[in-house]
């Protein structure tokens, strides 16, 4: 699924660049093309940058935890963190799943 994901967002930043050249810009239906392909990536290039950013975070968290020495305040924010990382990683990836799902015409 991640391999996937990883060439979704690579053609999405190919789309985003071609997007700004001036002779893609003065062909209207190559222009037109890209844009609705660039529009139908976005929902997903979006939730998985939300996903990967929850993912670090959780990876933080974990290490963070993993090192101790932690005061107990921190130790329990640190353990909220972690928690709800956790969640958003699960939910992110159901969401993904999803999204990856071909659409129908």
């Amino acid at each position: 699924m991640f391999e996937k994901l990883v060439d979704v967002k690579n053609r999405y930043d190919e789309i985003n660049q071609l997007l700004m050249d001036p002779t893609v810009i003065n062909d209207n239906t190559r222009y037109r093309n890209l844009m609705k392909e660039y529009k139908n990536l976005t929902p997903l290039v979006e939730k998985y940058r939300q996903y990967k950013q929850a993912k670090n975070d959780l990876e933080e968290a974990e290490m963070l935890l993993e090192e101790g020495g932690l005061d107990k305040d921190f130790k329990e924010l640190i353990t909220e963190q972690l928690v709800e990382n956790k969640k958003l990683v699960e939910e992110y990836s159901a969401e993904l799943k999803i999204l990856l799902l071909p659409k129908d015409p």
